[in-house]
């Protein structure tokens, strides 16, 4: 690099951040082109994206970059010029180019480029844009002289995988290990709407003026000029008013952390396409609701999670062709990702049309493992055997690969899950397919809670878990297998006091009649036995300290407005304590 040439730092900032869009946007671009090769629109879009990258890292002296965006940018025209067919080395050879100028981004973002070889990444590109004939030459010397091709090194398991800087190779990342969950720039910046942010400086300026009226109010007072019979009246006025101002501001805040859902989806057909060719599956991603808009952060947590899910579909849920073919279905089997708003939650679809989950087969697992008794067994529902899969440990895989198999995964789906304040359920009928489901808060930045009221203590319970509250009285309450449960309107509830749960106050508090919670935790319903319903209100949930992250049942903490600190409940942690009661008792 010239040393003469001085790089400024937001010009580098801007092409960083619209280089690392154009390659998240060329991952799923590729992968569409693949399977639709005559989309000429499709192709020049991909050829104008790396003519950016191109251009401008030429312009800031990153020849690296240069070399390599050329070379890809070549193999395009070339295409676009008809002069070749697309093939699949052809693909596996640009989206290793594309890997590898996200690892040069990388490297810039960190303060500047290593020294890699790209030698045998720009041969392969070179050979891929020639005609048939003479590629297949060199796809034969490369297989007689041993040499592995671009294709061969993209397919390769971990351990012969993603080189060190002076490898003389460039190989694209292992693809049961891609990281899905952030994008390649960094987390600190992000692309906001401008009329977000017009509706946000608006509602500043009325904040402004409400702060300059309660100050001449304050002066008015001071001075006499506002009789003491006014007052009331003018800052009731003065509050409500400010009351909605801040509502506003709150709602206007928290769009500009809103980006679309598509931040984490685009990058699941390039995960799908390499894993397939890998388990030499045929399967089809089928990607809905991408426009769905999730708060920054939960973008950030939930890849993760997705790709254990959407692994296990093409390993465990999607059959190998032929065998599909003989189960009457088709030989490409469909993994559908969706998502959509409901209400104040997002839902998030995994589905696919597979093998599907034999409940016997679980449920044999948990006898084994001492899950269940043998007199309980029979009594279990199909929903209730799957929520197995979900505790540590457990796994009904027959072999154990680099993807699953070892009883790990699906109980940190569910972790992960819990710390955004979300829930998991698991749908499966053999031979059909399963579909996981998870529901996910809009945001983690406001929540509006239910308050509740034991003895002194107050505690808040997610508003969106509250099912309904209802008055009770103390015939309504039953044993059942040595727990309580509640009965009513002729459903029966496992019942939870609070009072003997976290141990507070004195007494017994279950004279006479009694108030309950309803909280609905998946399809699951749980009743609480509060002393008092406080009321509703929107909080700022807070995370415990580590010597109290244990405490599943406890979400985090929030501040009232006379300074005290209230326990967020986690209301999965509460079903949770009592379902892990009824299971002691049953093991017993």
């Amino acid at each position: 690099m010239d040393n003469d040439f001085l790089l400024d730092p937001a010009m580098i900032q801007e092409f960083l951040t619209e280089s690392e869009e154009l390659l998240q946007r060329m991952d799923q671009d590729m992968v569409t082109l693949e399977l639709t090769p005559n989309d000429a629109e499709l192709l020049n879009r991909i050829f104008r994206a790396l003519h950016t990258i191109k251009g401008t890292s030429g312009f800031l002296k990153f020849e690296p970059v240069v070399r390599l965006s050329h070379r890809a940018e070549d193999v395009l025209n070339a295409l676009r010029r008809g002069e070749v067919q697309l093939s699949k080395r052809m693909i596996d050879a640009l989206l290793a180019a594309r890997d590898h100028l996200g690892r040069m981004l990388r490297d810039i973002r960190a303060g500047g480029l290593q020294q890699y070889s790209i030698d045998g990444l720009l041969a392969e590109l070179e050979a891929v844009q020639k005609p048939a004939a003479m590629a297949q030459a060199l796809d034969d010397t490369s297989a007689a002289s041993g040499s592995p091709t671009i294709a061969q090194i993209t397919s390769a398991p971990a351990s012969q995988a993603s080189p060190a800087p002076d490898s003389g190779a460039a190989a694209a990342a292992v693809p049961g290990n891609q990281k899905v969950g952030s994008t390649d720039s960094s987390d600190a910046t992000m692309r906001v709407n401008v009329r977000k942010l017009d509706d946000l400086i608006n509602l500043i300026g009325e904040l402004v003026l409400e702060r300059n009226r309660l100050a001449q109010l304050s002066r008015d007072c001071s001075t006499g000029r506002l009789a003491m019979e006014e007052l009331d009246s003018v800052l009731s006025q003065s509050a409500a008013r400010l009351s909605f101002i801040t509502e506003e501001l709150q709602t206007a805040g928290l769009k500009t952390r809103m980006v679309p859902i598509d931040a984490v989806f685009r990058k699941f057909p390039r995960l799908v396409r390499d894993l397939a060719h890998n388990l030499q599956k045929e399967v089809e991603l089928e990607v809905r609701g991408q426009e769905t808009e999730i708060d920054k952060t939960m973008v950030e947590l939930i890849g993760d999670p997705l790709v254990h899910l959407v692994r296990n579909s093409l390993d465990h849920g999607i059959e190998p062709p032929d065998a599909r073919a003989k189960a009457g279905k088709p030989r490409q089997g469909t993994i559908r990702l969706e998502a959509r708003q409901e209400g104040d939650q997002i839902i998030i679809l995994v589905a696919d049309d597979g093998a599907g989950i034999n409940p016997d087969r679980v449920l044999r697992k948990a006898l084994e493992k001492g899950l269940v008794t043998p007199d309980r067994a029979p009594q279990l529902t199909s929903r209730e055997i799957f929520d197995f899969i979900f505790l540590p440990g457990f796994s009904t895989a027959e072999r154990v690969n680099d993807l699953s198999g070892r009883g790990v995964g699906m109980d940190v789906v569910r972790s992960n899950l819990k710390r955004m304040n979300g829930t998991i359920q698991l749908e499966s009928v053999p031979g059909k397919g399963t579909t996981v489901k998870l529901r996910l808060p809009l945001t983690l930045a406001i929540l509006p809670v239910l308050l509740v009221q034991v003895s002194d203590e107050a505690y808040a319970l997610p508003l969106r878990a509250v099912l309904k509250t209802s008055r009770i009285r103390t015939n309504e309450v039953h044993q059942m297998e040595g727990n309580e449960v509640l009965r009513l309107h002729g459903e029966t509830l496992p019942l939870l006091r609070l009072r003997k749960m976290f141990a507070v106050g004195s007494g017994d508090g279950e004279i006479g009649d009694q108030k309950v919670v309803i909280l609905l935790v998946g399809e699951k319903r749980v009743a609480l036995v509060v002393d008092r319903l406080i009321g509703q209100e929107s909080t700022v949930i807070k995370s415990l300290g580590e010597n109290l992250r244990h405490c599943s049942s406890v979400a985090g903490a929030t501040i009232g407005g006379d300074g005290r600190v209230r326990l967020v409940l986690d209301p999965a942690g509460l079903l949770a304590a009592v379902e892990g009661q009824a299971r002691e008792e049953v093991v017993q």
